[in-house]
């Protein structure tokens, strides 16, 4: 039994929503370690080593770059919970609309010739899209937590095997994460082929086309 929207704006197909956003996230990060010296733009936990190593190397400019795009990201974790809690009519769109416009200032950065303070509004940006996640079928999915949702899968698996949950939620958790390597594989050829604009640009596009579907009830 699919999960029922408790917002006048929850996505009428949360799959294809969660997919979408799950591409976004890997298509993101691939772009950001293209760009930004392997910094991840969504991936935390990777951020979170290479913070590490930065500081056993007091390598003091890797260091201050990474804190930098997790507290990014941190600072879109806070932003998109409030919209999402907020007594707005429309909360899931208007955690996009954010988005989007995040992503249109990166944007007319990049274009200005400047290199990491857009990747560091894409990183609010990917923090608040974690706050669009949907549930279906029981599985959490369309955040931009890899390590989580192979844990989740695994669980289900087991949990399916005992006959607690239906054999789809692993599917799902699988799709999620085989979205999320199909979202890296695009954005580095995005990003290799076009340059950042356009990988950018591309990206903007998507979430637009999101946005409407699930203003105009598609999605």
């Amino acid at each position: 039994m699919t999960s029922s929207p408790s917002k006048p704006d929850a996505a009428r197909h949360p799959l294809v929503l969660a997919t979408l956003m799950t591409a976004a996230a890997g298509y993101v990060d691939a772009v950001g370690y293209a760009q930004a010296g392997g910094l991840y733009l969504s991936f935390m936990s990777g951020n979170t080593t290479r913070l590490g190593t930065a500081l056993a190397a007091l390598n003091l400019h890797v260091l201050l770059g990474t804190a930098m795009v997790i507290c990014a990201f941190v600072i879109g974790a806070v932003a998109g919970t409030l919209v999402v809690e907020a007594p707005v009519r429309r909360p899931m769109l208007a955690v996009l609309g954010v988005e989007i416009a995040l992503l249109c200032g990166a944007l007319a950065l990049v274009a200005a010739g400047s290199l990491m303070p857009p990747l560091f509004l894409i990183s609010i940006a990917m923090g608040m899209q974690n706050s669009a996640h949907q549930v279906v079928l029981g599985a959490d999915v369309g955040k931009s937590f890899v390590t989580g949702t192979l844990f989740s899968f695994g669980q289900s698996l087991v949990a399916a095997a005992k006959g607690r949950v239906r054999p789809m939620e692993c599917a799902i958790y699988g799709l999620s994460w085989l979205t999320f390597i199909a979202g890296v594989a695009l954005g580095a050829l995005t990003v290799t082929a076009f340059g950042l604009f356009f990988a950018l640009l591309i990206l903007v596009a998507a979430l637009g086309v999101a946005m409407m579907g699930i203003w105009m009830g598609w999605v």
